[in-house]
Parts: structure tokens; sequence; C-alpha cells
């Protein structure tokens, strides 16, 4: 075949690059909104209350609503089109930031619960499945790893001002202030899709039955991935800002002066892991990055096995960066994998299973890492190595692509 007709049958045609542009704008508006907080959550979350455990559930809240709602919001999508959902998701989305900018407006003895109340509302108004659909819908799947990272490349340049911004605002400011940021993002968001997303209708033919999607073991393997990603996320985001402001001794406005490298090297290793999969090696990418996220759990605790100082930065930048690379790594290809094994009638709702077996990670790792602080280091680092080895063994005996 010709190079022409290899580009002209690989290339995205201009609906599919209009469809991705539309998706990964809004999206990213919302993430940005999300990752704003990222970084200073459990310091405003100890505002509240002295428990560790309690910011650790509203921490990880936002991910059991997510769990809940997941596949009925991915179904929901396969039966009456992607854009209504989405746009749903983000008015939600946005009401429970809203709640969770106003504890301080509560008596004392309710403001930890009115976190928790205002996380979980947003976890309600998940997106991610009808998302990861919609890519699905308009992408034929040997190309859905590029077209997923494609729709990260806004998620992660959010990512990268969220969680580099986000400590900075909050210093000028409150850290309440960026949940009003992320709310007005969120129906910024939501009037975005609304008005430029291509809608895709409802397939004629019946939507597969959930049974089918649920009891299929490739699938269950892939969403035990899911889970075991965003618990060692979830942690791994619990701990590092204690270990910035206590070990690091920086303030939350020179929180990026660790985020930033870590970021800029797991931009790059993304597209690399995506093309690896593109190319057939998704089994391989998936565990090489489970193993890199095994090696920054077990160093971000023990940064002395490699001759680390613990109280100089390159202990936090080195572990940082090996799970900022194993995570962004494994994002698109997990979803892109999920696709392929699902049923054509049932995108939307097989990757509702898989996020809610992801979110209910996000909820475990945070209520698991409160739980754990109060114990010697190697209890939290178990956790995560543990975690990380596991995922990677799953991949290894999941299915060829």
């Amino acid at each position: 075949m010709s190079t022409a007709a290899k580009t002209e049958s690989t290339a995205f045609t201009s609906a599919q690059k209009k469809m991705l542009f539309a998706l990964s704008s809004a999206v990213g508006l919302r993430m940005l909104g999300l990752f704003l907080v990222l970084p200073v959550f459990t310091l405003y979350g100890l505002e509240f209350t002295h428990s560790r455990f309690l910011v650790g559930v509203a921490f990880g809240g936002y991910g059991v609503a997510v769990a809940l709602t997941a596949i009925p919001m991915g179904r929901l999508s396969d039966h009456i089109g992607r854009r209504k959902v989405l746009v749903l998701g983000m008015a939600v989305f946005a009401v429970g930031s809203v709640l969770c900018a106003v504890p301080s407006w509560f008596p004392a003895s309710m403001r930890i619960e009115e976190l928790i109340f205002g996380r979980f509302v947003q976890g309600l108004g998940t997106i991610t499945a009808a998302a990861f659909a919609t890519v699905a819908d308009h992408v034929p799947f040997e190309r859905r790893s590029t077209a997923n990272a494609i729709l990260g490349i806004p998620i992660g340049a959010a990512f990268a001002l969220g969680v580099i911004g986000g400590p900075i605002l909050a210093g000028w400011l409150q850290v309440e202030s960026l949940f009003w940021i992320t709310a007005v993002l969120a129906f910024g968001s939501a009037g975005l899709l609304a008005s430029t997303l291509p809608d895709t209708p409802p397939r004629r033919e019946p939507v597969a039955p959930l049974r089918d999607a649920l009891r299929s073991k490739a699938l269950l393997r892939l969403d035990v991935c899911g889970f075991l990603m965003n618990a060692f996320m979830t942690a791994f985001w619990f701990y590092l800002p204690l270990i910035l402001t206590r070990a690091q001794h920086l303030k939350m406005s020179r929180f990026y002066e660790a985020l930033l490298p870590m970021l800029l090297l797991s931009g790059v290793s993304m597209f690399a892991f995506s093309r690896g999969a593109d190319r057939g090696r998704s089994r391989t990418s998936a565990a090489i990055a489970f193993l890199m996220m095994a090696a920054g759990g077990w160093l971000l605790f023990q940064p002395q096995t490699l001759g680390m100082n613990a109280h100089r930065l390159i202990a936090v930048l080195v572990p940082g960066t090996l799970f900022f690379m194993g995570f962004t790594g494994l994002e698109p290809i997990l979803p892109s994998l999920v696709s392929k094994r699902a049923h054509e009638t049932a995108y939307g709702t097989a990757i509702g299973s898989f996020q809610t077996l992801q979110y209910l990670g996000s909820f475990t790792g945070g209520a698991v890492a409160g739980a754990l602080s109060r114990f010697p280091t190697v209890a939290p680092m178990t956790f995560l190595i543990v975690a990380a080895l596991l995922g990677s063994l799953l991949i290894v005996v999941s299915p060829r692509d």
C-alpha cells in the first residue's frame, strides 16, 4: 500500500475531528475544575475536621458516586444518545461543585459532612462513559487509543494547569474559590457541548442486555484493573500534599516546583504508550505502566532505597514522575481495550461498568489512605505496591488484542 493510501486510511475524517474537538474541549474544561482542587483537597478537608479518615471519605466520595451512576448513565446514553447525557452530567457536576464551596456556611459540626455530600453530588454527574462511548461511535477500533489520547490532550493540559495553578490560586485566595471556578467551568462546558457536539442518535437495534456486558471475563478483568488504577491514584494524591508540605516544607503556592517536571515528562510518555497500544502492544504497555506506578509507590515512602535524601525535592520528583507516567499511560489504554471487547450496541454500558469499578477504586483509595495514615509508612507503601502489581498481573493474563 502506498504512503498516501496509508495516510488516508489512518487519518481522522473532518467529522471525527469536529467530534474530538468539541468533546475534548468541553471535557477538558470540566477536568480543569476537578484538577484545580486535587493537590490541596486533603488540606482543605482538614480545615473542617481532625479526622483524616473523614477527609479520605470526602476525597473518595466523588468516586463512589461515579461508581453508582456510571452504568446507568452509560446505558442511558446507549438509549437516548450521548449529547443529552453529557450535558446533564455537566450540570449536575456544577451543582455539586457549588456545594463543595460552601461548607463554611454551615455549623462547625456539619461542615465535613456537607463537604462529603458535595463531593457525592459532583460524582453523580459522571460523563466519562458517555464521552468514551462517543469516541467509540465515531472512530474505528484500530484508532481508538490514539483518539482517546487526543481526547486526553486538553485533559492533560487541564491536569497540568489544575495541579500547578490550583495551589497557587489557593495560596492567593481561598481553597473554596477553586470550587466556585469549577462550577463556572462546568456550566460553561455544558453549554459548549449542547451547542457544538454532533449528536449521535440512539441505535435502532436493541441495546445488548446488561448481563452480557457484566459477565464477560475479559471485561471484568479490565474493570478490576480500572479499580486498582484509581485506588492507587487517589491514595497517592492523598499523601503527596502531606509529604510536600511536611517533608519538603513547600507552601501550596510552590507545589509547581515539584509537579511541573513530572507533568512535562508524563505528557510525552502518554503518547508513546498510546502509539504502542495502537500498534498491538496494549497489554505490554499497560503492564509496564502498572509496574512504573508500583515503583513510584515504593519510592514515595522509601526514597533512601535509591540513595535519595527524603528532605530533598528529588525524593518526590522521582516517585511522582514514575506515577504520572504510569497513570497517564493507562488512562487512554484501558478504556480503549474495553471498547474493543464490548458489543457495538453497548459501548456506553461496557464503559459504564468499567467506570463503576474504576471509581469504586477512587473511593477505596481515599478511604484506605486516610485510615492507613495513622500507621507506619510501610502500610500505605504496601497498599500502593500491591494494587499496582495486581493490576500488572491481570493485564499479563488478559487475552491478546
